[in-house]
């Protein structure tokens, strides 16, 4: 990995969070906040959202505060999310239904593009206006598409390193994975664990103990 992307990862995690809130403040027709007005948002304070924001680059002025719009755009940059990204969704059981009409997706710059699932019933149709194929098809339909990132929604039994392997190789370097599975990822591609039992744990720790 490069030295310009040796970044903590926790960053990447609160960049999320600004963005959602410049999103909010531009729609209210705000056009410049300072550092206090949006960590407050953020629920950080104002020293962290000044050390996030400049490991990225020079923002903002002492008389006006940050250019929200110019805040929005550079972090949509930093996203890589100017142009929309194609994305593949695998599996269409009843999360991958779930998600495939999730439209919070498309609102931050992400298209599922085309499905794969080994249902019969489900393969060879175009199930919420994406065509889906068969598991099976993964190396012939693939590459007539431009996603590098992939959405696991698949049955544990048959998610493996074998399938992250066949997708690496298709040019897949990014995968949200919701998949109650520890996947170990090739070298040059990232894997994002989505574990929402782990989050239901995490409250019964804190309704249990305070």
């Amino acid at each position: 990995m490069s030295k310009k992307n040796t970044f903590p990862i926790c960053i990447i995690d609160r960049l999320s969070v600004y963005h959602r809130i410049l999103d909010r403040v531009m729609e209210e027709g705000v056009t410049h906040a300072y550092s206090h007005e949006l960590a407050a948002l953020a629920e950080v304070s104002s020293a962290q959202f000044r050390r996030d924001i400049a490991a990225f680059g020079n923002f903002g002025n002492i008389s006006k505060g940050y250019d929200v719009a110019e805040l929005h755009r550079a972090i949509t940059r930093l996203f890589g999310t100017e142009e929309r990204q194609q994305v593949v969704l695998l599996g269409l059981g009843n999360l991958g239904k779930t998600l495939l009409s999730y439209r919070g997706f498309t609102i931050r710059g992400f298209d599922i593009v085309v499905v794969f699932d080994v249902d019969p019933d489900k393969v060879d149709r175009v199930i919420g206006g994406r065509p889906c194929y068969h598991l099976d098809k993964l190396e012939e339909i693939l590459p007539k598409f431009a996603a590098k990132m992939a959405i696991l929604a698949t049955a544990p039994e048959s998610t493996d390193e074998k399938l992250i392997s066949r997708l690496n190789n298709l040019g897949i370097k990014a995968v949200l994975n919701f998949v109650p599975k520890h996947l170990i990822p090739p070298e040059g591609m990232f894997i994002e664990q989505v574990d929402i039992s782990a989050k239901l744990e995490k409250l019964s720790f804190l309704l249990t103990n305070g």
